[in-house]
């Protein structure tokens, strides 16, 4: 079968509920939008919205031009109004619309006609085509409909998008929106212990995230989402525009992510539905489960309700091994010359970790939509997310020194293997409890006028959180009892999960008396977000030639990003008066209350190939019972020593007006299609924090930007679209990376200080696309972009003496802490983005059998990027911080 010689232009039906259009004759009012413009775009945008199929042939529609079709219709009457002038006339056949031209039916020659059976030929019609002979309908529903819908959508944009739409979505098991975004090409995902967390967009992190067009706020840091914590079950649909146009919001380098949930006047009068699922998960030995209800209901057609909830409660059980960082040291004889060599790297630390999850995720979602007359509407939505999960994990330390034997470096300067004296082993058990809400509320209003349609949308977002995150939180710091002595050796050049590890020592490392506290480490990340935002937009038709629509408008957004990160750090000496039963001078592990040492995590990383301890010190410990003991205080800013110099206070206003174009002509005989327009945009920030507990600072910084934007669709076929984009760009950097704040981290002696100072990134960008609708459901797309970015972020790490720090002794060696390694993000040079995307996706409807309802989906994306900037240790150019994955383990 050869998919070239297809002739007909096929839009599948939009299912909106689970029921195929039984005809289309039927009364049946809907909500329409079609400009006027070219049959060969006009017709699909048309049967979108009217829920039909509509077949045409190519001959037919390349020249014709369809009439504009606003406001609630009824189906026959909009498709009368959207022909009126032209010589196209519609003939019902079965379930779908075949449009011919008017007195010349005796003329037609059998066509062939795209559907989800195969090819077929069509004979010739008249008004009334003999019952016995109707030709073939396309009914699409399920998966395979989401599918044609996605392209649908994709076909008619004004601008480069990728989309997969609520069946798709809930029909996978995916456990949160993450991990649906990961299924759209040049989406890639970061994972935290296991589950979707964050995304970048062809390799780009700094990327625009929205729920029904408004920004999403939550309760991570910098503002992000918990998009762990939103469950799949309440999306319609999940558009990513690769190429902006000028009345979106800006703050995208790599793509604007819009979370579109469902609307009730979009359904049947009343849909109710619900899911179960179990799910076992072997490690942990524990059955879970996950569940969601949506209930919509239409009173009339001008008013509809939607409540939807999901709820899912699951246990888990991981492993992780982390190095804690490397450090960078002159002591160490890395080729055996018996002479230090200098700026080796060494691990901080060996740190095999078992973690015990329990989690419960809630996600509640509503909708009122109301459409009093023809011309208005009005829609109010609201999201709720609820994420918690409590943790205990064996977190087996071994702090490694620069006491070396034998230690080999490689060509790189890495210490890969050695054995070290005299290391500290502590079997810490983390108490690491994690609980994000967030609340997204919006209301839009629109009028629909002969020349003018004017919409307001605001919204409001709250994020709330406090995450102690892997390795945080609460823990008793024990070390070995005096005389106890450890020596370890290590290889990573192996390869492979977990490097090899041997210990020897003089006392059994497993048992629990053998240590004694050093200190008590609590630790807590505390976020309070909060945003407003409202736009007005106009869009004015005009009768300008090929100009078919003028957009104006402006937009007023304001962020408040607030966050906290004390660590409380008492020593044994401090807490000998509450702890101290026996009088001996220290405190044991018996006399700690809430430690329980019983090896309920097991092994570690088992069926995982190497030579590494596999039965560690591991149970479980209770902060609250160890807080009501000690009198130790919840760790907060205003609580704990050094606490304010971790506040991130960031007010952020941004203010933004625009203008756009939107054209339809054809070039020869080739339609072609786009907008092109510019916005500009101003912003202030303000940084406020603490340089100490008692000495407050604040920093202000202002920007402002002129963003053209073009984009441009031309169809060199029936089913063969080029498209074209250009752009200016900007992207603000994290709002947590812009605090006054330090966070220093005792462990590991490494800490993070923001920049005030921090310009947005800057992007000068194009994009082209070829797409190929050759069969329904089924499109291959080839697309390239590059990105001249002018400024960007990149993190900067050195050594620092931290006054009021440094000085400090460290419970755990009894040495000053000394100089930390603190890294800050600062303004870096230009650098360049580039790269390719394919993607494949067919209904496999020609083959055979059970074997014709099987369908596939492909994607491959390639990133390259390149900075002026020069790894110290290799010598070798950087790629763009920017287009790199990252993960962040504390």
């Amino acid at each position: 079968m050869s998919f070239a010689r297809h002739r007909l232009l096929g839009t599948a039906a939009i299912i909106l509920s689970n029921a195929a259009l039984a005809t289309v004759a039927d009364a049946q009012t809907r909500r329409f939008d079609v400009p006027a413009q070219p049959a060969r775009t006009g017709i699909p945008q048309f049967a979108h919205q009217a829920g039909v199929q509509i077949l045409v042939s190519s001959s037919l529609a390349e020249k014709a031009t369809v009439n504009r079709v606003s406001g609630a219709l009824d189906v026959t009457e909009a498709l009368r109004i959207l022909l009126a002038g032209t010589d196209l006339v519609p003939v019902r056949a079965g379930g779908a619309i075949i449009l011919r031209r008017a007195a010349t039916s005796a003329a037609l020659m059998p066509v062939a006609v795209q559907s989800e059976a195969g090819t077929a030929p069509v004979a010739p019609l008249s008004e009334n085509p003999p019952e016995e002979t109707p030709p073939q309908d396309i009914v699409v529903t399920g998966i395979r409909a989401s599918l044609q819908q996605s392209i649908n959508v994709k076909r008619a944009a004004s601008n480069i998008v990728d989309v997969i739409t609520a069946q798709d979505i809930g029909k996978l098991p995916d456990q949160n929106v993450a991990e649906s975004m990961s299924r759209i090409t040049g989406v890639q995902i970061t994972r935290r212990e296991g589950d979707g967390s964050n995304f970048t967009v062809r390799g780009i992190s700094q990327n625009r995230l929205e729920i029904n067009g408004r920004t999403f706020l939550g309760p991570g840091a910098g503002g992000s989402a918990s998009l762990e914590s939103v469950s799949p079950e309440i999306i319609s649909s999940i558009v990513v525009a690769k190429s902006p146009t000028a009345d979106m919001p800006e703050g995208a380098l790599g793509a604007t992510v819009n979370l579109k949930t469902k609307r009730p006047l979009d359904l049947a009068d009343l849909v109710v539905s619900g899911r179960v699922q179990g799910a076992y998960t072997d490690q942990a030995d524990h059955l879970g489960y996950r569940g969601s209800a949506l209930v919509s209901k239409k009173f009339g057609d001008s008013f509809g309700v939607l409540a939807s909830a999901a709820y899912s409660n699951t246990r888990t059980r991981g492993y992780q091994f982390d190095t804690g960082g490397w450090t960078r040291t002159d002591n160490i004889d890395g080729n055996g010359d018996g002479i230090n060599d200098p700026g080796l790297y060494r691990p901080n630390r060996y740190m095999a970790r078992i973690f015990d999850r329990a989690e419960q995720r809630l996600t509640l979602n509503g909708s009122l939509q109301y459409r009093p007359v023809d011309r208005f509407e009005f829609i109010l939505d609201g999201t709720y997310t609820w994420l918690k999960r409590e943790r205990q994990s064996a977190n087996y330390q071994v702090l490694f020194n620069d006491n070396d034997v034998g230690a080999v470096a490689d060509e790189n300067g890495t210490v890969v293997s050695g054995t070290f004296n005299n290391v500290t082993v502590r079997p810490l058990i983390y108490d690491e409890p994690t609980e994000f809400r967030s609340t997204n509320i919006g209301g839009s209003a629109k009028y629909e006028g002969e020349v003018v349609t004017v919409r307001a949308d605001a919204s409001y977002s709250k994020g709330r959180g406090t995450d102690g995150g892997p390795g945080a939180s609460f823990t008793y710091v024990v070390v070995p009892r005096a005389g106890r002595v450890a020596n370890a050796s290590y290889d990573f050049s192996r390869g492979g999960a977990v490097p090899n590890l041997s210990l020897g020592s003089n006392f059994d490392l497993n048992d629990p008396a053998q240590y004694q506290l050093a200190s008590i480490f609590e630790n807590d990340f505390v976020t309070d977000n909060s945003g407003y935002d409202a736009r007005l937009d106009f869009t004015i038709r005009t009768d300008l030639g090929p100009l078919r629509t003028i957009e104006v408008g402006g937009r007023y957004e304001k962020i408040q990003f607030y966050s906290e990160a004390p660590q409380n750090i008492p020593t044994a000496a401090s807490l000998l008066g509450r702890g101290d039963r026996n009088g001996d001078g220290i405190l044991t592990v018996d006399e700690l209350p809430g430690l329980v040492y019983d090896n309920r995590q097991g092994s570690f990383f088992p069926g995982v190939s190497g030579d590494f301890p596999r039965d560690i010190l591991g149970g479980g410990t209770d902060k609250g019972t160890a807080r009501d003991a000690f009198g130790l205080p919840i760790p907060r800013a205003d609580t704990i020593p050094f606490g304010r110099v971790s506040i991130k206070d960031v007010d952020q206003d941004t203010l933004a007006f625009y203008a756009k174009g939107n054209f339809a002509d054809t070039l020869g005989s080739m339609p072609i299609s786009g907008n092109a327009g510019v916005r500009y945009i101003t912003f202030e920030r303000i940084s406020s924090g603490f340089l100490s507990d008692t000495q407050p600072t604040l920093s202000k910084s202002r920007f402002d930007y002129w963003l053209p934007s073009a984009n441009a669709a031309l169809d060199l076929r029936s089913n063969l679209t080029l498209r074209a984009a250009a752009a200016k760009v900007v992207a603000r950097p994290s709002l947590s990376d812009v605090g006054v704040s330090f966070v220093p981290l005792f462990v590991s002696r490494t800490g993070s200080r923001g920049n005030p100072a921090l310009r947005p990134f800057e992007a000068t960008q194009y994009d082209m696309t070829l797409e190929w609708y050759f069969a329904p459901s089924s499109a291959i797309t080839v697309a390239g972009f590059y990105k001249n970015v002018d400024s960007f972020t990149i993190n900067r790490t050195q050594s620092e003496i931290v006054p009021g720090l440094s000085d400090q002794i460290d419970p755990s060696t009894g040495q000053p802490y000394g100089p930390f390694q603190i890294t800050q993000p600062v303004n870096g040079e230009s650098g360049t983005i580039k790269g390719v995307e394919v993607a494949y996706q067919q209904s496999l409807r020609f083959l055979p059998g059970l074997l014709r309802n099987l369908g596939v989906q492909a994607n491959y994306t390639f990133v390259d990027s390149e900075t002026p900037l020069v790894d110290e240790a290799t010598q070798a150019r950087l790629p763009l911080p920017a287009a790199c994955p990252s993960t962040a383990i504390i």
